[in-house]
């Protein structure tokens, strides 16, 4: 239905935007790689759209580039992988690093995803491994280096509100987010994605501590 769309960014959260186009107001879900590219809120956003229908209704998912939206579309059409865990997936791993799992058949890295275990890792890589050279071909690091302005830590509160939000998203127990939060080391300088990487490898540490 949508090919991309673009308009003023009026609300962001590290799952969930909304973009004003003259007037009309679209909501999108997104994952942290498109989350950590957005502009300040009330700047142009143009980001590439994705309509999936099923029997709730419609929604719609955004994406930065148009490589994560091609790897998206993939994703959604393994068997139990529905649009939450594709979005999970593509929250946790990064674009260039999830690629290289698929090409060199890394299903520990894959697996690390939420509701992800090995066995779905394992028939991820198969069915992916013939349809992803197109996507790796693609200039991905590009499209990321252009953007000057990534979204920087701002706020103490604001930080720990998204880091919890977008951990939730992906899964994980209100306890375990909590305990990540209190015993990760945060810097001035980092990005909510990095983040949530650092909560979800502290997370997965205690759970293979037990």
């Amino acid at each position: 239905m949508y090919s991309y769309l673009k308009g003023i960014l009026s609300e962001k959260n590290a799952d969930i935007v909304v973009i004003d186009c003259s007037g009309i107001g679209f909501e999108l879900r997104i994952p942290l790689s498109t989350y950590d590219m957005l502009p300040d809120l009330y700047q142009d956003i143009k980001l590439y759209v994705y309509t999936y229908h099923n029997d709730e209704g419609t929604k719609l998912f955004g994406f930065f580039t148009k490589q994560e939206k091609e790897l998206f579309k993939l994703l959604i059409n393994i068997n139990r992988i529905g649009p939450k865990l594709a979005l999970a997936i593509l929250s946790t791993i990064s674009l260039r690093d999830l690629i290289s799992a698929i090409i060199t058949n890394n299903t520990i890295l894959v697996s690390k995803t939420p509701g992800l275990g090995k066995k779905s890792a394992e028939r991820l890589i198969i069915e992916l491994k013939d349809k992803i050279e197109f996507i790796s071909e693609l200039d991905t690091e590009q499209h990321f280096s252009d953007v000057t302005n990534s979204h920087k830590i701002s706020s103490n509160n604001t930080v720990m509100s998204e880091v919890e939000t977008a951990l939730s998203s992906l899964g994980f127990k209100n306890f375990e987010i909590r305990k990540a939060m209190q015993s990760i080391k945060i810097t001035d300088s980092a990005l909510t994605q990095d983040i949530v990487k650092d909560c979800i490898k502290f997370i997965y540490l205690k759970r293979n501590e037990i």
